[in-house]
C-alpha cells in the first residue's frame, strides 16, 4: 500500500518525525484534540443551552444526552495525539461529528453546517491516514 504524502519536506534524522506528512498529520491530531476538548468544556459551561437545543431537535433525554457528548469528548479528544489509538479515536469522533452534520440539515440549521464540517474533514485525514491498519483486520 502506498502513502499519500500531502506535504514533503527534510526528515529529522532521530526517528521522530519520518517526513513533512508526519508533522502535518501530528499537527491535525493537535487541532482536534483542542477543538474537542474546547467544545466538552463549553457544553460544560454551557450545559442548560446545550440541552435545550438537543430538547428542540427532538433528542430524548437531552440532559443525558449532553453529558454523554462531554464525556466521550473529554475521553476521546486526548486519544487523538497517541499514534497507536489516533485511528480509533478519530473513527469514534467522527461517527459523532456526522451525526451532528445530519442532525442540522434535518433542522434546517444552514449557517451552523460548518461547524461540523471542518472536523469531519480532519478527523477523514487523520482515519484515512491509519487506514492501512484497518486494511488488516479484514484479511
Amino acid at each position: 500500500m502506498t502513502n499519500i504524502v500531502l506535504v514533503s519536506w527534510p526528515s529529522f534524522e532521530d526517528g521522530l518525525m519520518t517526513n513533512g506528512s508526519d508533522i502535518l498529520l501530528w499537527l491535525v491530531q493537535l487541532y482536534l484534540a483542542g477543538f474537542f476538548l474546547r467544545s466538552a468544556y463549553r457544553k460544560t459551561i454551557n450545559f442548560e443551552k446545550v440541552s435545550d437545543e438537543f430538547r428542540r431537535w427532538g433528542y430524548p433525554l437531552p440532559r443525558k444526552v449532553t453529558f454523554f457528548l462531554i464525556i466521550v469528548w473529554t475521553l476521546f479528544a486526548p486519544l487523538l495525539l497517541f499514534p497507536s489509538a489516533a485511528g480509533e479515536a478519530a473513527m469514534v469522533l467522527l461517527m459523532f461529528m456526522i451525526a451532528a452534520f445530519f442532525t442540522l440539515v434535518v433542522h434546517k440549521e444552514w449557517r451552523r453546517l460548518i461547524e461540523p464540517t471542518i472536523p469531519i474533514i480532519l478527523l477523514c485525514i487523520v482515519v484515512f491516514s491509519n487506514s492501512s491498519k484497518y486494511v488488516s483486520w479484514f484479511r
